[in-house]
């Protein structure tokens, strides 16, 4: 019987650069990944904090890809449901 090895938490530089300008899926990734290595527990006072605190920016990262993702998606109704007769924005004219 073979046990997985949990996957490797991404450098922090790496983290750093999605919690930047990282896409939401790739920074949903990066925060599972950084929590599985918390919970590990192999780490001194000092890196866990700093863990922590990558963890707690992405997890910023993908609320506020959330709520962007939410906003364009009410302006898109609110487009659509002033104008019923609007063509679907999938058609091409």
């Amino acid at each position: 019987m073979t046990t997985e090895e949990p996957s490797a938490p991404p450098s922090i530089p790496a983290v750093q650069a999605l919690i930047a300008d990282g896409a939401f899926e790739d920074a949903l990734h990066a925060l599972e990944t950084v929590v599985a290595h918390l919970e590990r527990g192999r780490l001194s006072i000092d890196e866990s904090v700093t863990w922590y605190e990558l963890g707690l920016a992405l997890s910023r990262r993908c609320s506020d890809l959330l709520h962007q993702a939410e906003l364009r998606i009410a302006t898109i109704e609110d487009r659509y449901a002033a104008d019923p007769t609007a063509n679907d924005p999938w058609d091409e004219d």
